[in-house]
């Protein structure tokens, strides 16, 4: 078999260097086995379908697919060809000839920063505590932390899927994540020796890399994949069969909320394998800004399902949540929920019905039926029945906040994170029922599936929400300019010196219990994104569309120590930086 590539690239590879020795470390550029003279190399999806149908499977062919870019339906079709069991074995047990075949595939998802290919291959039976033996047994977590230093990318949402299909968070030291709100720092010999005895792939340059690169977000993650309970062969093995896998990455989603997070999984499960042929409806109840949209719009996200969100604080009656009935005036129109149901009739599809203690009798009343036996009839067309049985009906509201808060103090407050995990929350629950009987009714009541109560953040799930809101202007302004279109403040480079630190004392100052992360969502763009505007608009060179092709714009965000022991978050420029390339 011809494994042809670039033989710098592979003799370079071959030598089994430490990691240290070849910092920046770029897989090695692979191209598909050419065994016919009708095989070519074209980097499109058409190629990869031919090899497919004249080759037997080759792991080169998949890594060369990967590093191209060709499409997720593409690689699915290629590795769907042949038996499942075939292809798990060739995925975790590569042939170690091939040049693929020196790293773990998902080495190649992970260069890609694709957490839909990690998905696809861990479904496959790609393994994600494979390790890369040619350097000194590096994890791919590691790889896939280290790589956002070079193309200066965030691998944030690539490191929770490779967390959520089984990563080991251990892989890396306890130390470089535990305390996450601290930023990692590098060590002194005597303890740098004891780790590399447990991880001999973390030398002192690797290590530093880690510090620099290794962000408040994943360490958050990488502490909350450890309190987590791994899952068992058979939860993946229905999680498998009902298309469900990526709920796992629920709880790396959103911040804080494991016991929502973890209920909404397992009323799903359930639902799904005892096949109940009626909707699924939960209420979500906390205080405002705590995950509740959230966790609702990530679950239809990672489903894959669509989404309807209705804002229930105008909803007075039936017809304002419904439309009129035919043959009424009006009737020809609907409204978004009753056009929603039609269009979707007898799919799985979410819906969101938020601030739904502000709704009335009324539209209670014209809800039983759907909740109960999953069937509505089209007001737009007199007498047509739809089937709604497979519909997630999901019902925020405040309601219940003061007495989830009263409970937190008395329970949570003091407990550290693994202790929270394991409090009951059964009298939590039933009071949250029996409020709920009166506010909404018993009729209604009965008919949820569960009540499930969103928590307060912790100092600690503060700060981490900030950084939420600090990583997606990072990733804004590290967008391309385009000038016509008039996005001018990208192709920045924001970085932050100590986040943990930064995202700490902005909840610390701006937090607000009422507003929740609305609150931090407003500190982050008065003090980070406003002041980034300023001082970028201080340059006087003009905005092209040109300056895409040059280093990024470089900007330092800390908090500074003031006079008086006083402190505020600065925004200054500082040079450039430059997109590292595969060195082939």
């Amino acid at each position: 078999m011809d494994t042809s590539t670039d033989p710098e690239a592979q003799n370079r590879t071959l030598k089994c260097l430490p990691v240290a020795d070849i910092l920046p470390f770029f897989l090695p550029k692979v191209l598909p086995c050419q065994v016919r003279a009708c095989c070519s190399s074209t980097a499109e999806d058409a190629t990869l379908d031919h090899l497919g149908e004249c080759q037997d499977f080759q792991l080169d062919n998949l890594a060369w697919a990967i590093q191209n870019d060709l499409s997720m339906s593409c690689i699915d079709r290629y590795l769907r060809r042949w038996d499942a069991a075939r292809i798990k074995q060739e995925l975790c047990n590569p042939t170690a000839a091939t040049i693929a075949g020196m790293y773990p595939i998902l080495f190649f998802a992970v260069e890609h920063n694709s957490p839909e290919l990690v998905r696809l291959l861990c479904r496959a039976g790609a393994d994600p505590t494979k390790r890369a033996r040619l350097l000194n047994d590096l994890p791919v977590l590691a790889y896939c932390i280290m790589t956002a230093e070079y193309n200066l990318s965030d691998t944030t949402d690539t490191l929770s899927a490779l967390l959520a299909m089984g990563a080991d968070p251990y892989d890396l030291p306890q130390d470089l994540w535990w305390n996450y709100l601290e930023t990692p720092t590098r060590v002194g010999p005597e303890l740098l020796e004891r780790q590399t005895a447990t991880h001999p792939w973390c030398s002192l340059e690797v290590r530093s890399t880690l510090c620099r690169t290794f962000n408040l977000l994943q360490r958050y993650h990488f502490k909350m994949a450890s309190l987590l309970t791994r899952k068992t062969s058979r939860q993946k093995q229905v999680a498998a069969a009902f298309d469900m896998t990526p709920l796992f990455e629920i709880p790396f989603q959103i911040i804080g909320q494991r016991l929502a997070a973890r209920t909404v999984q397992e009323w799903l499960m359930s639902h799904a394998l005892h096949h109940i042929e009626r909707p699924l409806v939960l209420l979500f109840t906390g205080p405002s800004g705590h995950g509740k949209s959230e966790l609702a719009k990530r679950m239809g996200e990672l489903l894959s399902l669509p989404l309807l969100k209705v804002d229930c604080t105008q909803i007075r009656f039936t017809t304002d949540l419904f439309g009129p009935q035919a043959p009424y005036a009006g009737h020809q129109a609907g409204s978004p929920l009753n056009n929603f149901l039609a269009d979707h009739c007898g799919q799985k599809v979410v819906i969101f019905l938020d601030e739904f203690e502000k709704t009335t009798k009324d539209v209670h009343k014209s809800l039983l039926l759907l909740f109960d036996e999953g069937f509505y009839k089209d007001h737009r067309e007199e007498g047509k029945l739809l089937d709604c049985t497979k519909t997630i009906w999901i019902l925020a509201s405040n309601k219940g906040e003061k007495m989830i808060q009263k409970y937190w103090d008395e329970h949570l407050a003091n407990k550290p994170e693994y202790a929270q995990l394991q409090i009951p929350m059964d009298s939590l629950q039933r009071k949250l029922e029996e409020s709920f009987q009166v506010t909404l009714g018993a009729p209604l009541t009965g008919r949820l599936s569960a009540i499930i109560p969103f928590l307060p953040f912790s100092e600690a799930e503060r700060a981490v929400a900030t950084y939420k809101f600090m990583r997606t202007l990072f990733n804004e302004t590290r967008k391309p300019i385009a000038v016509e279109a008039k996005h001018l403040a990208r192709h920045l480079y924001l970085n932050y010196v100590d986040d943990g630190k930064i995202a700490s004392f902005l909840a610390a100052k701006y937090y607000s219990p009422e507003l929740g992360a609305r609150s931090l969502h407003k500190a982050v763009n008065t003090q980070i994104c406003h002041k980034l505007t300023n001082v970028f608009l201080d340059h006087k060179e003009e905005i092209v569309d040109q300056m895409n092709d040059k280093p990024w714009d470089s900007y330092d965000v800390r908090v500074e120590d003031l006079k008086r022991g006083l402190k505020e978050i600065t925004v200054k420029a500082n040079g450039s930086r430059v997109v590292q390339k595969r060195f082939h």
